[in-house]
């Protein structure tokens, strides 16, 4: 007997599915490749504009959104001033989401005209495009100026707000140096407080200390006077310095008399 040939017929349905499914693949691959950036969300940014992140990003022309380097994105943003990182994130519907964390602007140094970040940098800046920071209104020494911004990075927002100048004021009692780490700090509100870098998370109290005075004086958070009890406020009044003042002055008049 011979060999019979069997011949089977095409199954135009599984041929139909091949090529259906082939299809949305080379369209899904299309889509991906061609889709341009529809939206762009920039998050977290305070100090730098939308469209100073968007510019230095290079996405203003809205690019195709996949084939957009996302590393070389951050690295653009996180090279702006103030911007301490970055990151991306891409959906499949066009929207790029750049989320950034800023360094906190300290205070503004008159001496080198900069602004002083909590990462350590410096970045030159008006002090006028910056509201809510103090100035810094004399030198103090790099290895004091560095942990000052250590000190004050870990101080509330708020309370760097209400500082309107830091002076830097070391404890100087007959030519010897009892305290090389204390400033003086002239309160927007307009007392003035004496604080050191040992003693300076004291500052964080300052708004429930600053709530149970009656007048404007000198406030000492600088622990020089501290005892057994870490609680006890020193604190003058400048109607209290003055009349001292006075005092001493009559009795130096009648001396020289």
């Amino acid at each position: 007997m011979g060999n019979k040939k069997v011949r089977r017929k095409l199954n135009k349905k599984a041929l139909l599915v091949i090529l259906l499914t082939l299809y949305l693949i080379i369209m899904a691959f299309y889509y991906v490749f061609t889709l341009p950036i529809r939206n762009i969300n920039i998050v977290g940014n305070n100090l730098v504009t939308d469209a100073m992140i968007i510019e230095a990003a290079g996405i203003k022309d809205y690019p195709n959104i996949f084939r957009t380097s996302s590393k070389k994105i951050v690295n653009s943003v996180e090279a702006l001033d103030f911007i301490e990182n970055a990151k991306v994130n891409k959906s499949i519907n066009g929207t790029i989401t750049i989320t950034v964390t800023e360094s906190k602007p300290l205070f503004y140094n008159v001496l080198n005209k900069s602004v002083a970040l909590s990462n350590g940098e410096e970045v030159e800046k008006n002090v006028a495009d910056i509201i809510g920071i103090p100035t810094l209104v004399n030198y103090v020494p790099s290895d004091i100026y560095k942990e000052l911004i250590g000190k004050m990075s870990a101080t509330e927002t708020d309370i760097i707000s209400l500082i309107s100048e830091i002076e830097y004021s070391p404890d100087v009692k007959d030519d010897i140096t009892i305290n090389d780490s204390r400033f003086i700090l002239r309160m927007s509100d307009g007392n003035h407080v004496y604080i050191d870098l040992v003693n300076f998370e004291n500052l964080n109290r300052y708004k429930v200390i600053y709530s149970n005075l009656d007048e404007k004086g000198v406030l000492h958070l600088d622990g020089v006077y501290s005892g057994s009890d870490s609680d006890t406020i020193i604190f003058t009044s400048f109607a209290a310095l003055e009349a001292q003042n006075s005092s001493e002055e009559g009795g130096s008049n009648e001396l020289s008399e």
